[in-house]
């Protein structure tokens, strides 16, 4: 397991939970050895807790900032763990990846310009099935952890370090600041649109519930449906593109 991705749980002790359901999630790479998960109550007996969450933070891979309000109030999380994997990030000796477990105001957050998950940034415990948040969280730290992989696969084939180039420097997920510019673009439009449609379907529903007329409500049934299926189209683009910028 040498060659495993190291995943570094950093979160609020009063989260714990919610850091078992995913780290119940991530089993399966675990189990392939594609993964080594860590996270403080790793830390044996005698042993001083502060180096050993130091010593792991550095050796990450991957650092899932696992976002709540609890976090954020945080000052060990937030001030220590949070800065320094955001310095790392920066310097690309690692993938900071926010979780947002719960809704909190984490706009203008150091982590804030990162890709979040799950999908659209939609906490863990709105979903209706947290279940399903937490597929769609792991099959994101799939794809991640699959990338780098291949970045560790290649530079162990080649044993040497690639000349540099003149080409545009690009992000972790491989895009120029440029390309990611213009697809958070293109996110922020869609999901203006998006969110449009959630106002027009709820607003088309409770106009079916008080509809009494027959012939209104079939109209109505039909304008529902034709507002899902855009709604479908436009959560289908949304997720090509946070699977672009992660």
């Amino acid at each position: 397991m040498s060659n495993a991705v190291k995943v570094f749980f950093s979160y609020s002790h009063k989260d714990e939970a919610l850091r078992d359901e995913l780290a119940t999630h991530l089993s399966m790479m675990k189990r392939q050895g594609v993964i080594e998960a860590w996270h403080d109550r790793e830390i044996s007996a005698g042993s001083e807790w502060a180096n050993a969450i130091d010593d792991n933070l550095e050796l990450a891979d991957i650092i899932l900032l696992l976002v709540s309000a609890n976090f954020l109030a945080s000052d060990y999380c937030y001030d220590k763990e949070m800065k320094r994997a955001m310095e790392r990030h920066e310097t690309r000796e690692a993938r900071v990846i926010p979780i947002i477990l719960k809704p909190t105001d984490w706009n203008g957050a150091p982590f804030g310009k990162l890709q979040a998950l799950p999908k659209n940034a939609k906490p863990v415990t709105t979903w209706q099935d947290q279940d399903e948040a937490f597929l769609n969280v792991a099959q994101g730290i799939r794809r991640v952890v699959e990338d780098i992989a291949k970045s560790k696969t290649s530079s162990t084939a080649s044993g040497t370090t690639t000349p540099a180039t003149s080409s545009p420097p690009a992000t972790s997920g491989g895009l120029t600041e440029r390309q990611r510019r213009r697809l958070e673009q293109e996110r922020d439009s869609l999901q203006q649109q998006y969110d449009r449609q959630s106002e027009k379907l709820s607003r088309l529903r409770q106009a079916y519930g008080i509809e009494t007329d027959t012939a209104t409500k079939f109209k109505l049934e039909a304008q529902i449906q034709e507002t899902q299926t855009e709604q479908s189209r436009l959560d289908q683009q949304l997720e090509e593109i946070e699977q672009k910028l992660l």
